[in-house]
């Protein structure tokens, strides 16, 4: 693998992985909720999921999926109705519940992605067009699945921090229930945005 190629992939996938998503806004929740600190455990979950995904689909789940699409359009509504709840206890949350909000654990981080198709469509995605039958394959997804955990980790933290400082510099209770409806409308968006019956 060159630098020409790893700068082609960091091209095609850096877009994909930090635009808004399910996984990032919610990174953003729970820096402004928790802290930065506070979120690794959720950003951790998050991450195990998206590397065991990556992991699967590289070592064979691809075919799987192909095999069974069907079944994937069960997994994305179930992903996109507990995008909604979310979105509804962000937005209806009461001004005097947002300094105790619940704190986004490694197990939510660990069911937010294993529910987000979007994340498994951007690894299906990167084997597609970076997975090449001339190198042997598990050295080639084990480096695609450490550059992808790479990006992820430093995504998620930056989406976190982001969060955080949001909410530092404007800690009134007025401006966090305004940011709280804020990310609420984004995670609402996105789930409509992922519901399968736009395909």
């Amino acid at each position: 693998m060159t630098l020409e190629f790893y700068l082609a992939w960091l091209a095609v996938v850096f877009p994909l992985v930090y635009s808004p998503g399910p996984g990032n806004v919610l990174c953003a929740i729970s820096g402004a909720a928790n802290t930065f600190a506070g979120s690794l455990p959720f950003i951790f979950g998050l991450n195990l999921s998206y590397a065991t995904y990556s992991l699967l689909i590289g070592f064979g789940m691809g075919a799987v999926i192909q095999e069974y699409a069907g079944a994937f359009y069960y997994v994305q509504i179930l992903g996109c109705l507990y995008i909604f709840y979310l979105a509804a206890a962000f937005f209806f949350r009461k001004a005097a519940e947002i300094g105790a909000a619940k704190k986004l654990s490694f197990k939510d981080g660990v069911i937010a992605q294993a529910l987000n198709i979007k994340g498994v469509s951007i690894v299906v995605l990167i084997y597609s067009q970076f997975l090449s039958e001339d190198g042997g394959l598990a050295p080639q997804v084990l480096i695609l699945t450490a550059m992808l955990a790479s990006l992820n980790l430093f995504t998620h933290c930056s989406w976190a921090l982001g969060g955080w400082w949001l909410i530092s510099k404007l800690a009134s209770d007025g401006a966090a229930k305004i940011q709280n409806r804020i990310y609420g409308v984004m995670l609402f968006s996105v789930a409509v945005w992922l519901l399968p019956v736009w395909e």
